[in-house]
């Protein structure tokens, strides 16, 4: 069985279905981690919403969705002014566009994206979307999950391997217990490690790429997709 890991989709369905496409997610067998960011930014929000209902409906408990700062601020902008408008700092209005040429509303669907976890823990690795202040996941606030850069940016970490999204760089990025980092090239296998992190976001929807980790026993591998438009969907 392989498990499967993504982030910050951000709109991007075309180059997120190309992407599970690439990786050939066998629903009936594979594990699928998403570590936040369906929403905003891209042009085709509603649609990466249904294509993650329908997995979800697929696979059950073997597709987890960790919550991103963009879902956060999604679920509380309509009850907390100053979150909504800091998500339409953050392109929430493409996001309410998407839904509203698709005719629904998405508060419709703040019940389902109510199953989304603050962080995920397996016995070989921890999957949050901004990464860890703490080595202990649960001592970690709401914000240092969703928001904090501590990780991205080398901050020394000896807890068990971390998997985060949040941060677009180039390239896939490895870090070791002291913050040193290293590129993962695509399509090279590589051992997992049992500590430091691997940042996963390449900024897809900035017309970058989008990366998935293939996990399988203790072997990984990066597979990437690159961004339908040139230039990006957002500044």
């Amino acid at each position: 069985m392989r498990t499967i890991i993504l982030t910050d989709v951000h709109g991007c369905l075309e180059e997120m279905d190309e992407l599970l496409e690439k990786v050939q997610l066998r629903p009936e067998s594979d594990s699928l981690l998403f570590l936040g960011d369906m929403m905003d930014r891209g042009p085709y929000c509603y649609g990466v919403l249904q294509r993650f209902r329908a997995l979800k409906e697929a696979m059950g408990e073997r597709l987890v969705m960790v919550l991103g700062n963009h879902d956060d601020m999604m679920l509380h902008a309509f009850s907390d002014g100053a979150v909504y408008a800091r998500w339409m700092r953050n392109r929430g209005d493409i996001t309410l566009a998407s839904f509203g040429e698709n005719g629904h509303d998405v508060r419709e669907y703040y019940r389902w994206f109510g199953q989304m976890v603050p962080y995920y823990e397996t016995a070989d690795f921890i999957c949050a979307h901004a990464g860890l202040v703490k080595e202990d996941p649960a001592e970690n606030s709401l914000h240092d999950l969703v928001w904090d850069r501590h990780m991205a940016e080398g901050a020394p970490y000896h807890g068990k391997l971390v998997i985060y999204g949040h941060t677009p760089r180039s390239r896939v990025v490895c870090r070791d217990e002291e913050g040193n980092g290293r590129f993962l090239e695509p399509d090279v296998p590589f051992a997992l490690p049992e500590t430091g992190s691997i940042g996963l976001d390449t900024g897809c929807v900035y017309g970058g790429r989008l990366s998935a980790l293939v996990i399988e026993g203790k072997t990984a591998v990066i597979r990437q997709v690159k961004c339908k438009m040139e230039k990006g969907y957002c500044d």
